[in-house]
């Protein structure tokens, strides 16, 4: 491992992200529409495949739990992707809560788009039912909120989120992306409360 990556490693996300230089931005013309995307908007570098929440690490970003959703689906595990979809979700939320550029927070909804773009009806609905079973299940939900525990607050950088926002654009959005002095643990603990409803 060479040294730099070593560096990069000890600091912190905030000393990180200033390291970090401007993404490409790349013009893509179909038809009358113009396409501008930038480099590592809502990529996923880590294919994790179809894993239960125990052997998933707060490693781990939404863009490369959305990628598992779909890996399940692809198998018919539908009661895992329902998890996996729960959690990415849940982590996305928290990224949208600590990053300084609003417009990013889209990125969520664009990753489910693009995870069920492809996913024929008959199995979009049945990971639907697993959704609402999982949801109406007290045990079964008892158990997601206990795995997210165990899991951990998430521990990446968000540049998957960060480079889907206006400011990829218009200079260096990794310069003062993260918001400085972030309660990680209290947002955490209330985005279980408030967008799960976990009550652990």
């Amino acid at each position: 491992m060479n040294l730099l990556i070593l560096l990069l490693l000890f600091l912190s996300p905030c000393v990180f992200a200033e390291t970090m230089e401007p993404p490409k931005i790349y013009v893509e013309q179909n038809g009358v529409v113009t396409n501008i995307t930038a480099e590592g908007n809502l990529a996923s570098y880590i294919n994790i495949g179809c894993i239960p929440l125990s052997e998933v690490k707060n490693a781990f970003t939404p863009a490369d739990l959305y990628k598992g959703v779909r890996e399940c689906i692809k198998q018919e595990n539908f009661d895992r992707a329902a998890n996996l979809f729960m959690l990415a979700g849940f982590n996305a939320r928290f990224d949208a809560e600590r990053i300084t550029d609003k417009t990013a927070g889209q990125a969520r909804v664009v990753l489910i788009m693009n995870t069920f773009s492809n996913v024929p009806q008959d199995q979009k609905d049945k990971f639907g039912m697993a959704v609402k079973r999982l949801t109406e299940n007290a045990e079964l939900f008892g158990k997601l909120c206990n795995e997210i525990n165990k899991i951990g607050i998430p521990d990446y950088y968000p540049s998957y989120m960060i480079l889907h926002g206006v400011k990829a654009f218009t200079g260096n959005p990794h310069e003062g992306a993260l918001i400085t002095h972030f309660d990680a643990s209290s947002v955490w603990k209330k985005l279980q409360s408030e967008s799960l409803q976990c009550t652990n």
